[in-house]
């Protein structure tokens, strides 16, 4: 391997290409983080993490202004040592949010370096192939949509192939949510799954009461429906409940999703790769879920959660949500509702420059 000579990050303000909203956020922008690490072997690793909105900039200052001093002359095949200081760097100011976003930015760089250095794809380091994954859609199921809507982008979703379509929940009128559940089954029903995501909106009783409603509809799954530290709701639910739970796009560190998996709070995991703190953690929360007989189906970030849930036992689907296609050259193809993880060495995506430059802001 080789040492550490330079690192560099950028914020971007991507647009979504739609309004989204759902029971929190209303926004047509993500900001993403791009991290390059150049080495003294003349090689490259790129790693990026992203937030809804806001957050980009203390991302971007933290690697900055204490990380890259800390990790110049570091031997970047040295991953899992690396991790580790990062996790102690960060410590100081909170265990997960901004900090393993941070970590995450870095983490995946060093595993694309790892990747090219041998010429090997991403999912071949991790013991994976290059399998397709099932996708399901997220991008057309937004709050803001109508009923008629709705059933539209269900018979689109149909008829584009994929495997599962997701809706988002959080009408003030419990009936409206039932209402928009009715019609979109009735068009997907035996066909793809259909998927209902809450964002942390609903009280125990509330989602109870909804829950059963839910499953004598044949809804496929719940997700999110209390704050992500409400652990015993999620384990009440999942208890007195049929309809599977899931959780985790909002749970940050293996330390949370071991409370979760202890309690059997959840049938579903959807840890985030750029929110958990990279690769090596997204592994090792998959690892903790697959010897609890939990499955893995993770949030966003379809062009790196492709080699890695290909890379897993427990892996269900990768969510399409095209909204960082514009951000990279290379994409993992997609075809009737299947992903292929690219076959690159690395993480197998390339920066668009150009776009990177339209949309720099820092």
């Amino acid at each position: 391997m080789g040492k550490i000579i330079d690192l560099t990050s950028e914020v971007l303000r991507v647009p979504t290409g739609k309004h989204i909203t759902d029971s929190i956020h209303s926004t047509d922008i993500i900001e993403f983080v791009t991290c390059k690490i150049l080495t003294d072997t003349g090689m490259e690793g790129i790693g990026f993490t992203y937030t809804i909105g806001n957050g980009g900039y203390s991302i971007k200052a933290f690697i900055d202004h204490y990380i890259r001093e800390a990790l110049i002359g570091d031997d970047y095949g040295n991953i899992t040592e690396i991790w580790n200081k990062l996790w102690w760097i960060t410590q100081p100011v909170g265990r997960g949010g901004i900090t393993t976003h941070v970590i995450a930015a870095i983490d995946i760089a060093l595993w694309d370096l790892k990747g090219k250095e041998v010429g090997k794809p991403l999912q071949w380091l991790l013991g994976g192939s290059s399998k397709p994954v099932k996708l399901y859609e997220t991008n057309s199921g937004w709050l803001h949509y109508s009923q008629d809507e709705l059933v539209e982008s269900a018979k689109n979703v149909i008829k584009t192939g994929f495997y599962g379509f997701k809706i988002k929940l959080g009408k003030k009128n419990p009936e409206e949510d039932i209402s928009r559940i009715k019609a979109v089954m009735d068009v997907t029903a035996g066909k793809i799954a259909l998927m209902t995501d809450v964002n942390q909106a609903w009280s125990y009783n509330y989602a109870l009461r909804m829950s059963r409603i839910m499953e004598k509809m044949g809804v496929y799954w719940i997700e999110e429906p209390f704050p992500a530290d409400d652990i015993v709701s999620y384990k009440k639910l999942s208890r007195h409940s049929g309809i599977p739970v899931a959780s985790g796009e909002t749970i940050f560190t293996k330390y949370e999703f071991q409370k979760y998996l202890d309690s059997g709070s959840i049938s579903i995991s959807q840890h985030d790769v750029c929110r958990v703190g990279g690769i090596t953690e997204w592994m090792q929360i998959s690892s903790l879920c697959a010897s609890n007989n939990v499955m893995v189906s993770p949030h966003f970030v379809m062009q790196l959660h492709a080699p890695l849930v290909s890379s897993i036992s427990n892996g269900m689907y990768v969510e399409y949500i095209p909204w960082m296609e514009n951000i990279f050259e290379d994409q993992p193809h997609v075809e009737n509702g299947l992903i292929y993880p690219s076959n690159k060495p690395g993480i197998g995506l390339r920066f668009n420059e150009k776009f990177l430059e339209a949309n720099r802001i820092s």
